[in-house]
């Protein structure tokens, strides 16, 4: 019997390192085929106004172009490439994105802090034994630090601290000398990010603590090959390693330590500082190492939105039922949508398909909060929600079209896209206003539009005969729409 293969690629873009991992799913086993890691140390590249230096982004553009390469044959519904802490905090993106995603001939998804958290979680899960019990999985990124308790393959809690080896290293060792006091600083400094989550986290308790990051690896390595520890880490293997770096005083000095790659050195210590504030702040005894990690989570993820176990349709779902939507009408706006998709000459992409059915399940989010501009507080509650699943440009592209489903067009919405995505969003936001204007009524009618064509700045509507003469409102709603679409430069016929 043949197995079942399929496969996927995985990209991270990390503050520390860019991964990639091409690997194939045999009867939902993950099996790496290809990896690839540069350490490019994105967040060494900010100023201090938050801009990405132009070297360091050429430097990411020159690995990018080698993973470009590799993952070229693989189609988009198998491949996900993702931005962390860096792309998130970076305010020249627009500087960036558009040179890296040519490079990788793919999109690149900037996921918050709390998305990063599940996906990894998800990746750690599969690899540990699901008999365990609730554990609290820890990955120490470049710019960031992952905090997730959970049970099996469910995260229960998650967080993100903005703490990183990476950016630990240059705020408080940039001059390259390890002493007490600047270890110790960092160490507070941690300690102090951890205070708000410590009572919950405490609270919902753990059987293990998982390590899944390059800087727990590492300590972990160094500690037992140094004879600090055989367990790896625990109170007696760190305190030791700690002893031993202020003993050695400088960053350079730390290549004395046995099992410390080259590569790892330079941003060791600011990680060594953020696992010593874990340990003190969360009574941490012992941190098992595990090989699972973000790009593994993006394979499963992806995996499962492929085999219908999308979590974007249950955060969906959730929200629905949380604010109360009327199922009916979301679903007479998509079977609307979808009409018109059929007698258009638009060939959409499945990530504008996907939009198209979130904004018509979600449309109404607001309604029950008020009915006065329901259509804004739907868009704040999308902007601001904690989704599961989500990119931040997925979150973002759908509040916009929901904001501006209906009368005035407001622009600072607009605004919030590039132009690469308005012009992706222009004829959704079309769909969406049309399929809202016909549905006003609240009852199920057969959609009379004959055809719709969409050209640079013109949208053409014809109807059946006699349709329009016989629904007055609708037709003086339609009337009214070609005013609000000049906001947005749109010629709109009525035939």
């Amino acid at each position: 019997m043949e197995e079942n293969k399929e496969l996927y690629a995985a990209v991270d873009l990390g503050s520390n390192s860019f991964h990639m991992i091409v690997a194939e799913i045999t009867d939902n086993q993950l099996h790496v085929i290809d990896r690839h890691k540069d350490m490019v140390r994105l967040a060494n590249g900010l100023d201090k106004k938050g801009n990405l230096s132009a070297r360091k982004i050429d430097e990411a553009i020159a690995s990018l172009e080698k993973i470009g390469q590799r993952i070229q044959h693989i189609p988009k519904s198998h491949l996900r490439i993702i931005g962390t802490n860096t792309l998130r905090k970076a305010k020249n993106t627009s500087d960036f994105i558009p040179r890296a995603e040519e490079a990788l001939g793919k999109p690149i998804d900037i996921v918050s802090g709390r998305e990063e958290a599940r996906i990894l979680y998800l990746g750690v899960a599969h690899c540990l034994p699901s008999d365990r019990g609730q554990r609290l999985v820890i990955d120490i990124g470049g710019g960031s630090t992952e905090l997730i308790i959970g049970e099996e393959f469910e995260p229960l809690l998650r967080e993100s601290l903005h703490m990183g080896c990476v950016s630990y290293t240059k705020k408080f060792f940039s001059d390259g000398v390890i002493s007490k006091e600047n270890f110790n600083k960092a160490v507070l400094h941690a300690r102090r990010q951890l205070m708000p989550i410590v009572s919950r986290y405490s609270k919902t308790g753990w059987q293990d603590v998982i390590g899944a990051s390059g800087s727990m690896r590492a300590t972990t390595e160094v500690i037992v090959k140094n004879d600090f520890s055989v367990y790896g880490i625990d109170e007696s293997g760190l305190n030791k390693l700690i002893v031993q770096c202020l003993k050695l005083g400088l960053i350079e000095n730390l290549n004395q330590l046995e099992g410390l790659s080259s590569r790892r050195q330079p941003v060791f210590i600011g990680g060594l500082a953020i696992i010593k504030a874990l340990c003190d702040s969360l009574l941490l005894d012992q941190i098992e190492s595990c090989t699972g990690a973000l790009r593994e989570g993006i394979v499963y993820d992806l995996s499962g939105r492929l085999h219908h176990n999308d979590i974007r349709q249950r955060t969906l779902d959730k929200l629905s039922n949380q604010f109360e939507t009327n199922p009916l009408q979301s679903l007479r706006v998509k079977m609307s949508m979808d009409e018109m998709v059929n007698v258009s000459n638009l060939t959409l992409s499945n990530s504008q398909i996907d939009l198209l059915k979130w904004s018509a399940q979600l449309h109404e989010l607001g309604l029950n909060i008020s009915h006065s501009h329901f259509e804004k507080h739907a868009a704040y509650i999308l902007s601001n929600a904690d989704m599961p699943g989500f990119s931040n440009q997925e979150q973002l592209k759908l509040a916009v079209l929901i904001a501006v489903q209906r009368r005035k067009i407001h622009k600072d919405w607009i605004k919030k896209l590039s132009d690469y995505q308005f012009q992706k969003l222009l004829p959704l936001i079309v769909l969406l206003r049309l399929a809202v204007i016909i549905n006003r009524p609240r009852i199920n009618c057969l959609n009379e539009i004959e055809k719709i064509e969409f050209s640079d700045n013109s949208i053409s509507l014809k109807f059946n005969s006699g349709w329009l003469e016989n629904h007055p409102l609708t037709y003086a709603d339609l009337k009214s729409e070609a005013k609000y679409l000049t906001t947005i430069d749109i010629n709109y016929i009525i035939q």
